[in-house]
């Protein structure tokens, strides 16, 4: 993650407007209208099914309920366990969440809270650092004062004890009494101090003022220890007239409370009443000006103040206007979503009190921490947002403020079933699926084959296992030769690529055949080693770093980024950018090819694949969207876009095209269309190569013709329709994209319906589509306007 500095902002330049995102229509059933609404705009429940969603800087999210019934939820908090608590706010409730599964029985032993108003009862919770059982709860504590029933707002701490919460007791109640409509957030510190916010001061003119008096609590942010203490070095400790726990003060109402992962500063979400909700960075000691200085109206319209801002007062970090109701708040820093680290997420009840606008809104900084930009996510949901929390599992959590509300979780919306590379070593094949044909059975026509791929009449493995097919064999070498001897790369740097394409893959066969090559062009036995262990600007110099990752680019997203491409482009003409793509394309088929079939090393090799030794490093930048414009220009001309841009290398295109036809033509490969377009769409779909999936949906493969729904294929293994053969192409298609094999047990299953040169081909099919995705999404070779993208799909 790139560390970014907090900046102070000045003038009104953060109201920076916000994205809306691509709406995507909710699966059917998932979100039914309720027979109730309080405004012209039906209300709508959770969704009870995933959803998929359209994002800017990540191309799909996927919105999964976690649970659905509970009711008005304020907090949650993850235990080491996996447990997931929940407080309800108006039932006064502390829910268990349990492998998914939310319990029927709320956890016994929460204090009694206040009920008098709709806004107040149980509020946050927080788990101690250092011993996860240990609860703490800010609640709206009953309290009396003149005769009158009101609360305060108080800080409880207990032990989760046999799914219950015992020995809890109030370790901090703060002076302030009111009528319960004071929010209240609370988190531990990097410092391991309990950070807690507390709201109330609502009214500008009346309960406004609360904020600004030292002697309560009521607008203030509180510092403790975790016995409810106050710290020594708070800053007004000994300051006459101010309570000791007060860390700053001047503030309206804050619903969500986060400390910043890289610098350790803390944020807040504050309510305004119309207009002026803020962000504050909260720093010791200060004043944040409330009601004394905003940006806000009252209900009524007049302004809360004559300025909105003064001197003596901080500035807020983030302003809106007009008002999103922000609750929940924090910065993500996962793993699921790159481009999203070091972005805020607030929660957003409603916007402009126009009913059913909430929304999670991603605010995005540059590395001078200056905001950028604004996006909105779950609009479509048209759900309440009350809080926001990034999981231990490094997924972001969601909680809707609603009578029926969820817990729903952020993901990426992936095209396939788990990241390629996942293969493990153990699960390469030691036996050969299909052997190597014996000469002894060779054909007049085998006999030719070997000649021409073998002329010193020492064929390996490979060609004697794909000499089975002859057809296949055809298809496959010339490529293959060229990749390997006559391409305009150097052969280092052909070494280079095809040795760390292999050991992605986990090929053995090919890692043997050019690491025995690699010395010849150059490489030591150290460096052939490192391409084993990846990029590292210790090891390479940084051209050949780049080269280095380059396959794990397109190994792992079947494409590669802009600043890849540009970087190749500093010491690469546009026929070697081609040939460096086209070569871990190509070893990536015959990697899986090779893998599935089971073909082993030739006895004479001597180099092993590097498994337990290795310290396996992948550098992968997240996947980018699908190009909008060609890297690489088609020449003029007819002919498909594929071709014509591939003919801006003549020498790569005459070897890509020779002897072409072999899984187009069901006569050579056995394969009926159905079973063809199956492989092929399927495999693009995981690729995401738009143009593939493009044409073989309309002119190319002509899907539909061959009763074949898109939507079922992109949606996969689960979708409804399916017989148990198209499953199992399915299947086998996941498998090579995967883990570039099949399993034994989907292989067996294969095995049982169709013929061993059938079998062949849907390897190969497959095999060859992911080398045609990863080149057409790396050159950006561009569908037609009027053909037919991706299905957008609900659930998935």
């Amino acid at each position: 993650m790139q560390p970014f500095p907090v900046r102070r902002l000045s003038g009104m330049g953060l109201l920076a407007c916000g994205c809306l995102l691509l709406a995507v229509a909710a699966a059917s059933g998932q979100a039914r209208q309720r027979t109730t609404s309080i405004s012209g705009v039906p209300a709508l429940d959770p969704p009870t099914e995933p959803v998929v969603l359209y994002s800017n800087d990540v191309p799909r999210i996927r919105v999964v309920p976690i649970v659905t019934g509970l009711s008005h939820p304020w907090g949650l908090a993850f235990r080491r366990n996996g447990d997931i608590l929940v407080t309800e706010r108006n039932a006064g409730a502390l829910r268990l969440i349990r492998d998914g599964v939310l319990d029927a029985r709320p956890v016994p032993g929460v204090p009694e809270v206040y009920k008098g108003t709709r806004l107040a009862g149980l509020m946050d919770i927080a788990l101690h650092p250092d011993d996860d059982r240990i609860v703490y709860l800010t609640y709206s504590r009953p309290a009396e004062q003149d005769g009158r029933r009101g609360a305060v707002i108080a800080l409880a701490r207990g032990r989760l004890d046999a799914g219950a919460l015992t020995e809890v007791r109030d370790i901090f109640v703060s002076e302030g009494f009111g009528r319960g409509v004071a929010a209240s957030r609370v988190t531990f510190g990097p410092d391991g101090k309990v950070y807690m916010t507390i709201g109330g001061a609502i009214r500008s003119r009346t309960t406004g003022l609360r904020a600004q008096d030292p002697g309560e609590h009521v607008g203030k942010v509180v510092r403790l220890n975790d016995d409810g203490s106050a710290p020594a070095d708070n800053p007004f400790v000994g300051e006459p007239g101010y309570l000791p726990e007060i860390y700053s003060m001047g503030h309206r109402n804050q619903l969500g409370l986060t400390f910043h992962p890289e610098d350790g500063t803390l944020w807040a979400s504050e309510n305004a009443p119309q207009g002026g909700d803020e962000v504050n960075v909260i720093l010791p000691g200060r004043n944040y000006g409330w009601p004394l200085a905003s940006d806000g109206r009252e209900y009524t319209g007049v302004r809360v103040s004559d300025t909105p801002w003064l001197a003596e007062f901080e500035r807020p970090e983030i302003l809106w206007w007009p008002s999103i109701a922000p609750s929940g708040l924090t910065f993500y820093d996962g793993e699921h979503f790159p481009a999203w680290r070091g972005n805020l997420f607030v929660g957003s009840m409603t916007v402009g009190r126009m009913q059913r606008t909430g929304h999670l809104e991603r605010i995005v900084f540059n590395r001078r921490g200056e905001e950028m930009g604004r996006e909105w996510l779950l609009a479509e949901l048209k759900q309440r947002i009350r809080d926001v929390r990034q999981g231990p599992d490094g997924y972001l959590y969601v909680l809707t403020e609603e009578d029926n509300a969820a817990l729903l979780r952020i993901e990426p919306a992936r095209a396939f079933t788990g990241l390629p590379g996942s293969v493990q070593p153990h699960r390469r094949l030691r036996e050969p699926r299909i052997a190597p044909l014996p000469a002894a059975g060779w054909t007049d026509e085998q006999r030719a084959l070997v000649e021409r791929y073998a002329p010193d009449g020492e064929p390996g493995n490979a060609l004697r296992t794909l000499a089975r097919v002859p057809a296949l064999a055809d298809r496959i070498f010339p490529f293959m030769h060229y990749v390997a001897n006559e391409s305009t790369l150097s052969p280092r740097h052909r070494a280079i690529l095809i040795l760390r394409t292999a050991w992605l893959a986990q090929n053995a066969y090919l890692w043997a055949e050019h690491a025995a090559r690699a010395a010849d062009a150059g490489l030591t036995p150290e460096e052939i080693f490192s391409v084993a262990e990846g990029p590292s600007q210790e090891r390479w110099e940084p051209f050949e770093n780049v080269l280095v990752g380059l396959p794990d680019q397109l190994f792992g997203n079947s494409s590669i980024s802009d600043e890849t491409w540009g970087l190749l482009l500093e010491e690469y003409d546009l026929h070697n950018l081609m040939d460096a793509v086209a070569t871990v394309a190509d070893t990536t088929t015959v990697s899986i090819l090779f893998n599935a079939l089971g073909v082993q090393p030739d006895e004479v090799a001597e180099a092993e694949l590097p498994v337990d030794d290795v310290a396996y490093r992948v550098v992968v930048p997240a996947r980018e969207p699908p190009l909008a414009a060609p890297r690489v220009e088609p020449v003029e001309g007819p002919g498909l876009r594929v071709s014509r841009t591939l003919r801006r290398h003549p020498a790569l295109a005459d070897a890509w095209y020779t002897n072409p036809g072999y899984v187009m033509n069901p006569e050579r490969s056995g394969l009926t269309p159905h079973d063809r377009e199956l492989l092929i769409l399927r495999t693009g779909w995981n690729a995401q190569s738009v143009y593939e999936w493009a044409k073989h949906v309309g002119s190319v493969g002509r899907a539909r013709d061959h009763g074949l729904d898109p939507h079922w294929i992109a949606q996969g293994h689960d979708a409804a329709g399916w017989n148990e053969n198209e499953r199992l192409l399915i299947d086998a298609a996941n498998e090579m994209y995967r883990d570039t094999t099949v399993s034994d047990e989907t292989w067996a299953a294969l095995a049982e319906r169709y013929t061993e040169h059938q079998m062949m081909s849907i390897i190969a099919t497959a095999a060859r589509y992911r080398k045609v995705s990863m080149v057409l999404n790396a050159l950006g070779v561009q569908p037609l306007p009027d053909d037919e993208r991706f299905p957008v799909l609900a659930g998935y």
